[in-house]
């Protein structure tokens, strides 16, 4: 784990001690904290702490900017939660908006580029309509598909110029060999109310949402540690009791996730202090030596493995030719969109230029 990640937990943590900080050290503190998802809340946490000043005033601007982005964050999830429960759609909040409004002491210390949202797959549609109907447009910046991909995005600018973006999916991960671990029918009974977030909204229980964070910062980001993610499993963890790490470990083992859990428990234990109570360790880590996602843990994994991996999983011809299809052949807006063109008659060249670079960047992965 690098240094700066460590001494940034350290601080969250109040385990460090305190001299005067040179202005220059402050600045490349507050750069890595903004770097690892942690400003406004290393903000809140050094508050009235002799010795920090430097550090703080570094980061205030980053501070007093999430809170007033937060208050049009919280007017557009309560509208569109409101919509989509009204139209009898069943949505749960996932990841950063739920742990915001659930866990943290106030929502603009977790910071968030989207909203994530999940439905069941028969109620894609539907969401989507509701969306539309609050003014969002489909974003064409991703490559979807019915196996490529497992979820759409959303976007819309409000009266205030303030952009919000919503990712609907109705699978949490896209490598199939956890894109089932997590599924909708799991989460949505243990799910419990955020009356913060709408009268109507649901988002996963602690055990769910500790399931996702681990599941996600691998399965997203392996090789891309943010101290944010970990402060989120340490957050989830510190609320478990002694029936709720039970639980968890149960729900672990039962989805085949023993061991991407195990890891971001331990990740956030040496960063932050985690608690893991032994035998729970012990359990995750007995459970994890025979799991399909221990290749998470063993190695870094490309987008050639995940590829393959896929292929593997497909359980015909006709779908593993319809996912390499949806790599090489993505939807003409997605091209369109990436490429910064709508003149049609560039879209061989287009395609032919994609195939290529992107080909040379799976084999340098």
């Amino acid at each position: 784990m690098p240094d700066v990640m460590l001494a940034l937990g350290r601080m969250l943590a109040g385990a460090e001690s305190w001299n005067e900080v040179p202005p220059e050290v402050a600045a490349q503190l507050a750069t890595a904290a903004e770097d690892h998802g942690v400003s406004a809340l290393l903000w809140s946490a050094l508050a009235g702490v002799d010795g920090a000043d430097a550090l703080r005033q570094q980061l205030t601007p980053t501070a007093r900017a999430a809170v007033a982005r937060e208050v049009f964050v919280h007017q557009d999830l309560r509208t569109i939660t409101e919509a989509l429960a009204a139209d009898g759609i069943h949505a749960l909040v996932v990841k950063g908006s739920a742990l915001a409004y659930t866990c943290y002491p106030q929502p603009w210390l977790r910071p968030r580029t989207d909203t994530d949202l999940l439905v069941p797959l028969e109620q894609v549609t539907a969401a989507a309509r509701v969306l539309r109907q609050c003014g969002y447009t489909r974003s064409d910046a991703t490559n979807t598909g019915s196996l490529v991909s497992h979820q759409v995005s959303f976007e819309r600018e409000d009266d205030a110029g303030v952009g919000h973006v919503i990712d609907l999916h109705w699978k949490l991960a896209n490598p199939r060999i956890v894109a089932d671990t997590l599924r909708f029918d799991d989460l949505w009974p243990s799910s419990r109310s955020a009356p913060d977030l709408g009268s109507a909204a649901r988002v996963p229980g602690v055990v769910g949402s500790l399931a996702i964070a681990c599941v996600h910062r691998l399965a997203h980001h392996q090789g891309h540690d943010r101290l944010v993610w970990l402060y989120d499993i340490h957050l989830l963890a510190a609320s478990l009791s002694d029936d709720g790490w039970e639980e968890m470990r149960d729900f672990a083992r039962s989805r085949e996730i023993a061991g991407l859990c195990l890891d971001g428990l331990r990740a956030a234990r040496a960063a932050l202090g985690c608690e893991l109570p032994a035998d729970i360790e012990a359990a995750l880590d007995e459970a994890a030596a025979g799991e399909p996602s221990r290749i998470y843990l063993e190695r870094q994994v490309t987008r050639s493995d995940v590829l393959v991996s896929d292929l593997k999983l497909l359980r015909s011809w006709n779908a593993r030719l319809r996912l390499l299809r949806e790599h090489v052949l993505p939807p003409v807006a997605f091209i369109h969109q990436r490429y910064g063109t709508r003149t049609r008659m560039l879209l061989p060249a287009l395609y032919l230029h994609r195939l290529i670079t992107g080909a040379s960047k799976w084999v340098r992965s």
